[in-house]
């Protein structure tokens, strides 16, 4: 009975193990993503949760100006307001991936263009669990 218990935690502690080295593995990838995109965490309601420096020089921001905040509070009210935007928000939640060049509306006021790609991470029941943006450090030719 005694050793069935032992090789049962055992076996437990191999998982975790086996699950912080994975957790290690994920942060490191991140981290490298980071480095070299800029990035914008949201929650599944759009409200900002991180933002990394890169993505806050684009848009001319400092972090606590814009975690807590709508999504909105990046575009112009003009487009928050309409049915695309809507649109644009419904099918981030049911899991559609958008990307393209996005307006929106630096911290000074002018409108700038960006390249990015809104991603739904959704859980395996099919639920949005949070949306990631990644955004390119530079512009490509013709898209300005």
């Amino acid at each position: 009975m005694f050793g069935k218990t032992k090789r049962e935690l055992q076996a437990a502690l191999d998982k975790l193990a086996a699950a912080e080295e994975k957790l290690r593995e994920l942060e490191a990838d991140f981290a490298v993503i980071e480095d070299h995109q800029a990035v914008l965490v949201m929650s599944p309601d759009g409200l900002i949760e991180r933002t990394n420096p890169l993505f806050r020089e684009a848009v001319g921001y400092q972090e606590h100006e814009l975690v807590g905040q709508h999504h909105r509070v990046l575009c112009d009210t003009q487009y928050t307001g309409s049915e695309a935007y809507i649109t644009f928000w419904r099918e981030l939640v049911t899991g559609h991936v958008h990307r393209g060049l996005f307006t929106h509306v630096h911290a000074d006021g002018h409108r700038i263009q960006l390249a990015s790609r809104y991603l739904p991470v959704m859980s395996e029941k099919g639920f949005l669990k949070r949306i990631i943006t990644l955004v390119e450090r530079d512009v490509p030719a013709g898209c300005q």
